[in-house]
């Protein structure tokens, strides 16, 4: 792995990150443990996702392989983590501990986290017994300020003036919309993603939720994007 290096670990900060013996705190890059998404989680769930973390890193060679985003606003690493060897995301995932929330730093293994959280979610297991769910269109003027994974038919996806609206009802004014923005429009392009071909379709988003003209999730890449016909 490129970039990858050795880490000492020290304690779990949450079920998404760790704190290094050298106080370096690390983020589990593309993923998303509960109440990181804005959702009202217990004290017993949150400790939960913290124990599964601090039981994948405890006593093993820890390795973080960043990014091209090594780091996040806040200064906290975010990378690709291993545990003698074995990836950390996917297991978690996979245990239903966390949701896939592909990012800059894990474009290159989206498919794969999707797929370890789609294992989780069909056979319900941890989270996705309760707190974790994919919701309906209409299931979201409430979800204000937190990350939902949405599953629904496009109504029309259309790119004007070089921004892209994926719209979910007749009426984009009060309906779900997911938007894409110019600048990221050209990731899109370089993917050969074909957005206006969504229309139609049936698709699974995920995203932080806004209210413009209704609820609104804006995204940044193809991987947010599920088509599940």
């Amino acid at each position: 792995m490129s970039g990858a290096r050795v880490v000492s670990f020290a304690r779990a900060a949450d079920g998404g990150g760790f704190i290094t013996t050298d106080g370096e705190e690390v983020r589990l890059s593309g993923v998303l443990a509960p109440s990181a998404g804005g959702e009202a989680a217990s004290t017993t769930v949150t400790a939960a996702a913290r124990d599964a973390l601090e039981t994948a890193l405890r006593d093993r060679t820890v390795t973080v392989a960043a990014g091209e985003a090594p780091r996040d606003r806040y200064g906290r690493t975010v990378a690709q983590v291993f545990a003698d060897g074995i990836w950390v995301q996917a297991g978690l995932l996979e245990a239903g501990e966390v949701r896939a929330a592909p990012d800059v730093a894990s474009v290159a293994c989206a498919k794969a986290l999707l797929a370890g959280e789609g294992k989780a979610r069909d056979g319900r297991k941890g989270q996705w017994r309760g707190l974790f769910r994919v919701r309906d269109p209409d299931d979201l003027r409430n979800r204000v300020g937190s990350f939902q994974i949405v599953e629904g038919d496009v109504v029309t996806a259309t790119v004007t003036r070089g921004r892209a609206f994926i719209n979910f009802g007749a009426d984009y004014r009060t309906d779900f919309t997911v938007t894409i923005e110019p600048e990221d429009m050209r990731t899109f392009r370089q993917a050969k993603f074909d957005v206006p071909a969504l229309a139609g379709k049936r698709i699974r988003v995920r995203g932080w939720v806004e209210f413009y003209n209704g609820p609104e999730i804006t995204i940044t890449t193809p991987a947010a994007i599920e088509v599940l016909e």
